[in-house]
């Protein structure tokens, strides 16, 4: 029965141009197949050819009646269908359901609902089977994205009854009853009572069957609480009571998700707008803010103060690092309850703050300022250790609101550094830009353009200042001093030595005047000449870098100098920026054979218990010690006997620097001081006079 039934069906659709014309009406492809590998099309409908965007004539030609060439631009669809044909055969049943993507002549890819019949019909050995194709990439899109949206939004769906003083369930999705169940809620229940106001609200408006949308806190049959967004609309009526639909949507991670935004972006907004250490503004924040009221205001409206606490590493020391931190922060919080409206502060480097602020007199900025530093010292800490705290202010008053605030920063900085000019018996020592700065930026900026062009001119020569012995009474060694001999003249080292320090171009000129020392040493050794040692000073910011010394190692070896007649000088500053790594630099050069000497020791805040670590050759003794120009200051006196005697019990040679007068030589000499550096025996001197003074002649290069 059911062959007859198919081959009725076969005659019908191969004759019937009713049938085929219903069919075509009906947007629904009608083809005819052979189940062999190509799938070979033995005939189709006039919809086929237009389903698929080919006419007849232009298939047959450019595919011979093939699907398998029709999908060769498309081989995974391809064998998805050709897996669903097989599965069938295999499983006996007499035809299969697909859908599946087809590709339209145009390139655009079709989704294809596909309803096939497997016939006994036979021809040249292959059974003959019948497709019923139609378009349904419209519905299936539909689909698709329904899908897409119920998967991805976790919502629920309910109807309720609502009922007088309740809720009566009525249905809902197995989502919902998973998690809440079945039940009834009258306005009395836990719901009603985590959201009384909420759900009372809107209860009324549901007994008149308004539309409702709100946010509730409910309990999952776990015991966890969610929070809900739902959406109502009502339905139907069940005699006076409103049937509703709810959508509901957990929003409860959502609202997690925000609170955590919300601190996240609080985080952020304080690592890029606030100061770790005070907890007020930082550098960016400032550059914003007071950036923003420079621009915007009229010339002359502010000044730009850049606020130092002198000296901040000895409170450091004396106090401790956190407590330190305390104090800065305190000096904020001082400095930022001094305000005014329109005024910003902000600490910008370790005991650095700028301040801007409305412009004034010098005098009324100053006492302004002082009485922030008097205020600043008003802190417990300090009235127990009494201690003071005082700082140093450079001012720049803010004539062209149109510069970079980091040139206007710039300016207040440079004030500040610079020497005399104000009053020091205050808390707060006040500096103010001038043009005389102005012209001092410019010429270091000169300096900076011509630095390396007079490195390679050879402008740049080594001074040798001579180092007297007081046992021998001869010159028993130097230190290599670099002077600047530009074409309009001698540059003081004051001048540019500093500003190569801060720029980084020192490392280099360090080097520099190290290979002119020991060119001038294999000369000397060369000629038969007895070398005294000298000594090179040798700037922190070789200190950056862990592989310093072996360009210093380079250099030497190219001469083959003996490192024992190299000496290198470090400052005593270097030892409070970080005395542990500083020891192992000292030892490193020691373990290279060279010597190693302490320059400036007493300058600042030496700290004698730091002696027992620094195993150096020389301790030189700073002119600091020798204000008293006939040695007869009895204190005096017993620091610096005292300071030579420790440097004798530790092994260190002793070298007294600044000494200018006979009576501060005889004093050294009683004292047992090893050598004397001074104008009391030589200035710095060229190469040749140096030779001359020491060894009686000029030595031949």
């Amino acid at each position: 029965m059911e062959k007859q039934t198919k081959i009725f069906v076969d005659n019908a659709i191969g004759q019937s141009s009713e049938y085929n014309m219903l069919m075509n009406l009906s947007r629904l492809s009608v083809s005819k197949h052979l189940v062999d590998e190509h799938f070979t099309l033995i005939w189709a409908n006039e919809y086929y050819y237009e389903l698929i965007g080919y006419p007849k004539e232009e298939y047959e030609r450019l595919y011979e009646n093939r699907p398998d060439k029709f999908y060769a631009e498309d081989p995974e669809n391809w064998k998805l269908l050709v897996e669903k044909v097989t599965e069938t055969l295999a499983s006996g049943a007499s035809g299969y359901h697909f859908i599946g993507r087809m590709r339209h002549k145009s390139g655009r890819m079709m989704w294809v609902k596909l309803a096939n019949v497997f016939t006994d019909e036979m021809i040249d050995g292959y059974r003959v089977s019948y497709t019923v194709m139609a378009d349904v990439s419209e519905l299936q899109q539909t689909l698709l994205e329904q899908s897409i949206t119920y998967n991805n939004i976790p919502g629920f769906i309910a109807k309720f009854r609502v009922v007088e003083k309740g809720f009566e369930f009525v249905e809902a999705n197995e989502k919902f009853t998973r998690l809440f169940g079945r039940s009834d809620y009258s306005l009395d229940s836990p719901v009603s009572a985590r959201n009384p106001a909420v759900l009372i609200d809107n209860y009324e408006a549901m007994r008149r069957g308004e539309p409702v949308n709100f946010v509730l806190q409910a309990r999952e049959l776990d015991g966890n609480n969610v929070w809900l967004q739902v959406s109502g609309e009502c339905l139907d009526w069940q005699g006076n009571d409103p049937i509703y639909l709810f959508v509901y949507i957990d929003i409860s991670e959502l609202l997690e998700q925000r609170e955590l935004q919300k601190q996240t972006s609080q985080r952020l907004e304080q690592l890029a707008f606030v100061d770790p250490v005070t907890g007020g503004r930082n550098r960016t924040s400032f550059e914003i803010d007071a950036g923003g009221a420079v621009r915007d205001a009229l010339p002359s409206t502010y000044v730009l103060v850049w606020l130092d606490i002198q000296k901040f590493k000895l409170v450091n020391d004396l106090f401790g690092v956190a407590m330190g931190d305390r104090i800065l922060r305190h000096c904020y919080e001082t400095v930022e309850a001094h305000l005014e409206n329109g005024e910003y502060a902000a600490r910008l480097a370790a005991d650095g703050f700028n301040l801007l602020l409305r412009a004034a007199g010098e005098k009324e900025l100053e006492a302004r300022l002082n009485r922030i530093a008097e205020d600043a010292n008003d802190f417990e800490p300090f009235r127990e250790r009494k201690y003071l705290l005082s700082f140093s202010a450079g001012i720049y008053p803010i004539d062209d609101p149109t510069l970079p605030l980091i040139k206007i920063q710039d300016r207040a900085n440079i004030a500040r550094k610079k020497n005399g000019g104000a009053e020091e018996h205050c808390l707060c020592t006040c500096l103010f830009y001038s043009e005389r700065d102005r012209l001092r930026s410019l010429r270091e900026k000169e300096m900076e353009n011509r630095m390396h062009d007079a490195l390679e001119r050879g402008e740049f020569v080594v001074y040798l200042q001579p180092k007297q012995s007081l046992k021998k009474a001869a010159i028993a060694g130097a230190e290599a001093l670099v002077r600047w001999r530009a074409p309009e003249g001698l540059i003081p080292p004051n001048d540019f030595i500093p500003l190569f320090e801060q720029n980084g171009f020192i490392v280099d000129l360090d080097l520099h005047v190290f290979e002119k020392v020991c060119a001038m040493l294999r000369k000397w050794l060369d000629n038969g000449v007895t070398p005294v040692p000298v000594s090179v000073n040798m700037s922190r910011a070789h200190l950056a870098d862990p592989q310093f010394l072996e360009r210093y190692e380079n250099i030497r070896r190219a001469y083959d100098v003996p490192p024992e007649l190299l000496e290198i000088e470090l400052t005593e500053s270097l030892v409070f920026e970080n005395p542990h790594l500083l020891v192992q630099f000292i030892e490193r050069i020691r373990a290279h054979g060279y010597h190693c000497s302490i320059d400036d020791f007493g300058s600042g805040y030496s700290s004698l218990n730091l002696l027992k670590d620094m195993n150096v050759n020389v301790l030189k003794l700073d002119r600091v010690f020798f204000a008293s120009q006939e040695a007869d200051n009895a204190r005096e006196r017993i620091v610096i006997v005292s300071v030579i005697d420790l440097a004798k019990k530790l092994s260190m040679g002793t070298v007294a620097e600044g000494v200018e007068t006979p009576r501060q030589v005889e004093f050294l000499q009683q004292a047992d001081c090893d050598m004397v550096q001074g104008y009391v025996f030589s200035r710095p001197v060229p190469l040749a006079e140096f030779e001359q003074m020491a060894f009686g002649r000029e030595i031949a290069a």
